[in-house]
Formats: structure tokens, sequence, C-alpha cells
């Protein structure tokens, strides 16, 4: 799983990424365009293949594409959907299959450190948020 030689990792390109997201907008909708440009995604994917570990590699293009905002719109389940393809394309799995948790995880992915966000796509579970039991709104 995690030993896959370099150079038989499969990566997205922009090409994948930008035909993911006019999917997802015409599963889900949305507003088609860009906020900083597919350009971007040279530099995420720069560091995600300059890591060691398929999970590690993962976390950091799943936060990378979630909080750069590349898109005007729907940029959450791009996010979700290339990292998903990303671990099966290399034999491995996101744990966590539940679809309103997976969607808590991601909206709220600011919280949560490369780490954390490794040992939830590898384990299924996510850290508890310091504020998940109080009764304050942020």
């Amino acid at each position: 799983m995690s030993d896959i030689p370099e150079e038989d990792i499969w990566y997205p390109d922009e090409k994948f990424v930008l035909n993911t997201h006019n999917l997802m907008l015409k599963k889900y909708g949305g507003y088609p365009g860009f906020n900083l440009g597919i350009e971007v995604f040279k530099y995420i994917l720069k560091e995600v293949k300059s890591t060691k570990g398929i999970y590690r590699k993962a976390a950091i293009l799943l936060r990378k594409l979630v909080t750069t905002q590349i898109f005007q719109n729907g940029h959450h389940r791009t996010a979700f959907e290339v990292t998903k393809t990303f671990l099966e394309m290399n034999d491995a799995e996101m744990k966590n299959q539940d679809t309103k948790k997976i969607t808590k995880f991601i909206k709220d992915i600011l919280y949560y450190n490369v780490d954390e966000i490794e040992a939830w796509l590898r384990d299924g579970k996510a850290p508890q948020r310091p504020d998940e039991n109080s009764s304050e709104k942020h």
C-alpha cells in the first residue's frame, strides 16, 4: 500500500482536477469559474510529490485543494473526489465511508493539521476539536 515505489504512484493532473470539478458542478450545482486558477495546482502537486507515504500525500492533497480555493465554487467536493481517487488508484482507501462525517470533516479541515488529516484518512477517526462540546458557535 504505502510501499509503492515513487515512480509507480498515480497522481492527478490538472485535466483530471478540472474534469472532476466539472462533474461535481453538474451533479451538485454551483458556480463555474476560478478563484485562484488551476495553475496553482502545480504547486500543490509539487508538495504532494515531495512527501513520503500515500496517506501523507493524500492528506496534503486534500487540505491544499480545500484551502487553496482554486475554484469559485465546489472546491470541497472536488478535493474529496480527487483525494479519494488518488488513494484508490494507489491501492489505498479512505477508511471513513460515512458521507455526513466526511462532509463535516472536510468543512472543518482548517481545524486539523496534516498529521490529523493523515490519521483520519488512514484510520477513519477524527480528533475531537476543543470547541466540539462547547455551546459557542464561531
